[in-house]
């Protein structure tokens, strides 16, 4: 049974995200996606990768989480300076 792959840009624009973002959740979310490699190193998707990517936005879109734990950590800026002084 042969597989028609997908590259990252494919797969990104499919599901119009950011291929940063698809790499994003392929580090750091626990996604049942295969790891099929080519020649060049570079990552391939199947049909079925995609579907699961697809429910995993579909999810964070329904959740209303759109960041990380870390990404909205607050900046302390010290009394006395101001943003952006040198």
């Amino acid at each position: 049974m042969s597989h028609q792959y997908l590259t990252s840009g494919q797969v990104a624009k499919k599901l119009k995200i950011s291929i940063s973002t698809l790499k994003r959740w392929l580090e750091t979310m626990d996604l049942n996606v295969s790891e099929v490699r080519n020649c060049n190193g570079w990552r391939l998707f199947t049909e079925e990768d995609v579907q699961v990517i697809r429910e995993h936005k579909q999810k964070l879109k329904k959740t209303g989480k759109r960041f990380n734990d870390t990404t909205l950590v607050p900046v302390i800026i010290s009394a006395g300076k101001k943003f952006g002084a040198k």
